[in-house]
């Protein structure tokens, strides 16, 4: 038996645009996504046999049976390459909150991807794990890469940007979660979306140039559930109280992030006694 420990890190969106809507109902977006270095653990262990995947987890709930993505993973990945499942026990240790909008669970199966392509071999090109990982996730493909990206598509078209932006980050996690399907379910009332300048955040980026990173976020699915979401009404109304902050919805929430230069500590204080009933963390850009 072999032992591996990964980590998987979670991400945020700085600026996301909806730019269209498919046949199939998938949203096509224009959107930044930054990793961070939030990680949860997965501790995977490989027996030298063939077999099948046995998911355990820290988080009651937690899905541990085929529905949970790294065993969608598990078996595209073996059905793709063609070769016999080997028996695999994966130990996933989520710190990562649920329903936040920062992609842990994408996250966690592109990482267990990646994994499986490395342990066999790289049988599979970049482009043929980024179409593997779409058919489950529009999100897997960007975690596939975890660099700095331009993210556009339904996920899947990625363009690699630099990151020079020298701050920390909070995120606050508000005691309830939104659902990816039902943020998408309300842009229909929206009918002239707030855009994003994402050329000029990328820009920004770049030019450690926070000023003009934060003059041109918007997030188009927290346009959308502050028209209808009670529950983030009322957070995003308490967060306009934290008047030395700027905070920014990532993805589908219900997680918001602000960036932090100076009085880190003060003010991750501060927001811990103010927001006891909420999950703070104190990260970095990956």
């Amino acid at each position: 038996m072999k032992i591996f420990n990964l980590q998987s890190n979670a991400k945020i969106n700085i600026g996301l645009n909806i730019v269209g809507v498919l046949e199939n109902g998938y949203h096509l977006l224009d959107m930044t996504m930054i990793p961070i270095d939030l990680c949860d653990n997965l501790i995977i262990k490989v027996e030298d046999k063939s077999g099948d995947l046995k998911i355990k987890t820290n988080k009651k709930d937690i899905p541990v049976d085929s529905s949970n993505i790294l065993y969608k993973i598990y078996i595209k990945f073996y059905e793709k390459v063609k070769l016999a499942p080997l028996s695999m026990e994966v130990f996933l240790e989520k710190i990562i909150p649920h329903q936040a909008g920062l992609g842990g669970g994408s996250s966690n199966g592109a990482i267990f991807l990646n994994f499986l392509n490395k342990f066999h071999g790289n049988i599979l090109s970049f482009g043929e794990l980024v179409e593997l990982g779409k058919s489950i996730g529009a999100d897997i493909p960007f975690f596939i890469l975890n660099k700095p990206s331009r993210v556009q598509g339904i996920g899947e078209k990625l363009q690699e940007i630099e990151n020079n932006l020298k701050v920390s980050l909070v995120i606050i996690k508000p005691p309830f979660g939104v659902s990816t399907v039902e943020a998408y379910k309300q842009m229909k009332n929206i009918d002239k979306p707030r855009k994003s300048n994402i050329d000029n955040i990328i820009q920004g980026l770049k030019e450690n140039d926070l000023s003009l990173v934060e003059e041109y976020i918007e997030n188009n699915l927290e346009e959308a559930l502050l028209k209808s979401d009670k529950n983030l009404i009322e957070f995003r109304n308490k967060l306009k109280e934290v008047e030395e902050l700027k905070f920014f919805m990532s993805g589908s929430g219900s997680a918001f992030y602000a960036f932090l230069i100076e009085d880190i500590d003060e003010k991750i204080s501060k927001l811990r006694h103010r927001f006891n009933d909420c999950e703070i963390f104190l990260c970095n850009f990956k």
